[in-house]
């Protein structure tokens, strides 16, 4: 970790890093290089692949060992980490382990920093999923003293500094998804709503959890601007789902209109067919 290097490195002073590129010189030289080759080779794919777009990931936090939180150490709380509150998937709560952004400070700079990860998300992505949406707009962070909390506090605060946030990501011209799944508060949606950015709807979860039987909602009941998606790389695949599927929850789904007439039985096993016919019905 850079916090144990010693304190000239770890702390950024002038004179180390200008020793340290000197004496480096050629190691710079050939991983910057590398990086040439690489932006290269994957310009000419997303060139080739057109006009089929490359959606990218926007990651809400990075690690205490990136070169990122090296080089702005004053703009995360490195004491601190963030995770999630205890909710219906989990009785504790998340703890993630990533420092905390300094809001504060991080607004101070004009959110410069995200700026920068903005314009290289667009240069790489013809769009790109804004990961944990809601930790934008209030981060919950476990302080060391065993407290916790979102920041900032306020629900008004909150959706002021997401709504700025949604303005700076919106600025690099890619195309945006929020992910909004999980426990989130209703002004997220709205937020999504009135920007015109699509949220994600994951079939599998997409059901009435309060009736009996959990029935799914219609697919063709969601809204216009969404991304539908059988499943997230948190999740097993289609095939491996649906396989493991009770008949019940099968027959639950192959109830809804748009599959009544598929010709699929809930007692088939997962077949090309199969993910045809889900994936047409997601269409």
């Amino acid at each position: 970790h850079w916090r144990g290097w010693e304190a000239g490195l770890r702390d950024r002073d002038p004179a180390a890093l200008a020793a340290a590129r000197e004496r480096l010189e050629w190691q710079i030289r050939y991983y910057s290089y590398l990086q040439w080759i690489a932006d290269e080779q994957w310009q000419r794919a997303r060139m080739e692949a057109a006009p089929m777009g490359v959606f990218g990931d926007f990651p809400f936090m990075v690690s205490s060992h990136s070169a990122d939180v090296w080089a702005r150490q004053h703009e995360f709380d490195l004491d601190s980490s963030v995770g999630t509150p205890p909710d219906a998937f989990s009785a504790t709560g998340q703890d993630w382990g990533l420092p905390a952004y300094r809001w504060d400070v991080v607004a101070a700079n004009d959110y410069d920093w995200l700026r920068e990860r903005t314009r290289r998300s667009a240069d790489l992505y013809d769009g790109f999923r804004i990961d944990h949406l809601i930790g934008f707009y209030r981060t919950f962070v476990r302080r060391p003293d065993g407290s916790a909390g979102f920041i900032p506090g306020d629900e008004w605060a909150q959706r002021a500094q997401g709504e700025r946030l949604l303005s700076v990501f919106s600025e690099g011209g890619a195309s945006l998804i929020g992910e909004d799944l999980g426990t989130v508060p209703d002004f997220l949606r709205v937020s999504l709503a009135e920007r015109g950015i699509p949220g994600m709807k994951v079939m599998r979860w997409e059901r009435n959890w309060h009736a009996a039987g959990h029935p799914f909602h219609d697919v063709t009941a969601y809204p216009e601007v969404s991304v539908a998606t059988s499943g997230t790389h948190d999740t097993e695949t289609m095939a491996e789902w649906w396989d493991g599927a009770s008949l019940e929850e099968r027959q639950a789904l192959l109830a809804l209109p748009v599959l009544r007439d598929s010709g699929l039985s809930a007692e088939d096993s997962f077949s090309n067919r199969t993910r045809d016919v889900l994936l047409e019905a997601l269409f």
